[in-house]
């Protein structure tokens, strides 16, 4: 009798610890049981029962004697394996089963898991995290099992292969908004270098395009502590597609071969965009030619950016591969980066990608703080073109490139500025130049790295004034202040459509008066000959220095044929153009280029 009352104390001592932790591992899985009978029975009263069962097979197999009952359940396919804990049977239940929340029971009835509906793991639907099993269909259950308001899906440490793409959200990224919200995934660690058999990795075992796919419109995501690995096998580690409030950090991508974290604005109605989202310690590696650590995108047609957006110690590498890019910013505006690495010291990759053929005048309002950057490129043409970017801190320390284009702008972290000369307006007093240029009372600021000689209008753009035929004789000039090495002259010419001619382009000391300037000697000049029509064309130049120069083109071709011309867009004020020694109100289609 003592015996039997000390095992009946023993179990409920058993049943009310599960019922406390809720499913939490009790003992490591290496000392785990696979020894216990179907299950065990002590009554607690008449009409009810407890009953230990060691995993979901055992349980589903379990016909209670009673109506309802308790059952500890030790593991999900063996004890201690991190699927177990308490459920409840009632065997007139008929709700929905989805083998990690409910199980249907032999005898109809269902087993019940006692636990925070918004709190689950997704060892309770059958994932394993050995590297072996396909962990997919597990994980996606539970996050599928959380209520609509959305909730915590823990992924211990362990390697879970997945097949298919895991989804949080069901969204279109359209008009259809997500039925579930608020989904935080949580795993153990995202792999940075220490206590890596903690992590929780994520490891493609099929061709798939995303290993994780967050796809609105969503908001108040959470995505942290897991590293996703391509394997050579996913497209995509991570894309996140119209969502807004959300949180990623700890989180490794790499193993790619397109796209490490694709942040992709959403399409129709307007408003479907990307905004208040944060990221913290996020490591994206390309080892894949032709890969991007980061994307960040909109949808252009419908207006829809990715904006207000802040990341923090984050790194985007590829200085492994070629073609590749450690950042491809496009449609995006109003981005913060503190801390963070761009690397790409293979010379035929780059760091960040400003690219404006999506959206003109995007990207813009990108502040970098404290960061370093190997290499950057701008892509755009005469209809798209990039807005201003600024950096506080430039790394100068490794090997990274200070930009020379004038819409680069900023301040290194040896207290070096630069490009911001681009800030200052001269013309028609209120400053002055510092550099004066003669006689002649003109004021330009004087320009470093590349600047264009024409301007735009009060909404960003630029348009096309004239063009002037060159070969009867005709002299287009621009003046210009350049601050530090005039390395070459953009002009934008046409040849009329047979690329047939020549065009040279002569470059003078400014003597304060245009007539007076043309007598001085020639320091310089360049020639094009026989080019495509209405294209950009470069004129290099060697020993310049700093200082005011006027850029005298003059044109010519065989008799027979029509000409070749320079064209102008709207005038500026950091250059003057000349027309056979008159002024006039334009800006010459071109750019100067120092170092």
């Amino acid at each position: 009798m003592k015996k039997a009352f000390l095992t009946l104390f023993s179990l409920l001592l058993a049943a009310v610890l599960v019922l406390g932790s809720c499913g939490q591992n009790a003992v490591p899985a290496e000392t785990a049981e696979d020894t216990d009978p179907t299950y065990e029975t002590v009554p607690l009263s008449s009409g009810s029962g407890t009953y230990i069962v060691s995993s979901v097979e055992k349980l589903k197999a379990l016909d209670p004697a009673e109506d309802t009952a308790i059952v500890i359940l030790r593991g999900y396919y063996s004890a201690e394996d991190g699927g177990g804990g308490t459920f409840y049977y009632d065997r007139g239940s008929r709700e929905p089963a989805d083998n990690g929340l409910v199980f249907e029971g032999v005898a109809r009835g269902r087993f019940v898991r006692s636990c925070d509906k918004s709190d689950l793991n997704v060892k309770w639907f059958g994932a394993t995290g050995n590297g072996e099993a396909d962990d997919t269909a597990a994980i996606q259950a539970a996050i599928d099992a959380l209520p609509p308001k959305g909730g915590t899906v823990r992924v211990p440490g362990g390697n879970y292969k997945i097949t298919s793409t895991i989804r949080i959200g069901d969204g279109d990224a359209n008009e259809k908004v997500s039925t579930k919200a608020g989904v935080k995934f949580i795993g153990e660690g995202g792999g940075f270098a220490h206590n890596t058999p903690a992590s929780t990795v994520f490891t493609a075992a099929n061709e798939m395009e995303t290993m994780v796919c967050v796809t609105g419109r969503i908001s108040d995501v959470e995505i942290a502590g897991i590293y996703l690995g391509g394997n050579g096998k996913a497209e995509e580690c991570l894309r996140l597609h119209s969502f807004a409030g959300s949180y990623f950090h700890n989180i490794t991508a790499i193993g790619f071969t397109k796209i490490g974290i694709n942040v992709m604005g959403g399409g129709y109605p307007v408003g479907n965009y990307n905004i208040y989202n944060r990221f913290e310690s996020i490591a994206s590696f390309c080892l894949y030619d032709g890969g991007t650590a980061l994307k960040m995108d909109g949808d252009a047609t419908n207006n829809n950016d990715t904006w207000l957006t802040v990341l923090t110690d984050c790194r985007f590498d590829c200085t492994q591969t070629k073609d590749s890019t450690a950042a491809h910013l496009a449609f995006v505006d109003s981005i913060s980066f503190y801390r963070c690495h761009f690397s790409a010291y293979n010379s035929e990759s780059t760091g960040i990608l400003f690219d404006a053929m999506s959206k003109p005048f995007f990207p813009c309002g990108i502040g970098f703080y404290d960061c370093s950057v190997t290499r950057i490129k701008i892509r755009e043409d005469d209809a798209h073109q990039i807005r201003p970017q600024y950096f506080y801190g430039f790394g100068t320390e490794d090997g990274e490139e200070i930009p020379l284009d004038s819409r680069l702008r900023g301040i290194t972290d040896h207290g070096e500025t630069f490009n911001m000369d681009a800030l200052d307006v001269f013309r028609g007093g209120g400053h002055q130049a510092p550099e004066q240029p003669g006689d002649g009372g003109i004021r330009l600021p004087a320009k470093g790295g590349r600047n264009y000689t024409y301007g735009f209008t009060f909404d960003g753009n630029s348009e096309v004034k004239t063009h002037y035929n060159l070969k009867q004789g005709k002299v287009v000039a621009c003046l210009v202040n350049v601050k530090g090495t005039f390395k070459s002259f953009i002009a934008y010419l046409s040849s009329y459509g047979n690329a047939i001619g020549s065009i040279t382009a002569s470059v003078y000391k400014w003597d304060g008066d245009y007539n007076k300037t043309l007598k001085g000697a020639v320091l310089a000049s360049a020639t094009i000959t026989d080019f495509p029509d209405n294209a950009n064309q470069q004129f290099d130049f060697e020993g310049l220095g700093s200082g005011y120069y006027l850029i005298v083109m003059t044109g010519t071709g065989p008799a027979d044929d029509y000409g070749v011309a320079v064209w102008t867009k709207n005038a500026c004020d950091y250059a003057i153009t000349f027309a056979d020694g008159e002024q006039v109100d334009g800006g010459l289609w071109a750019e100067i280029i120092s170092e």
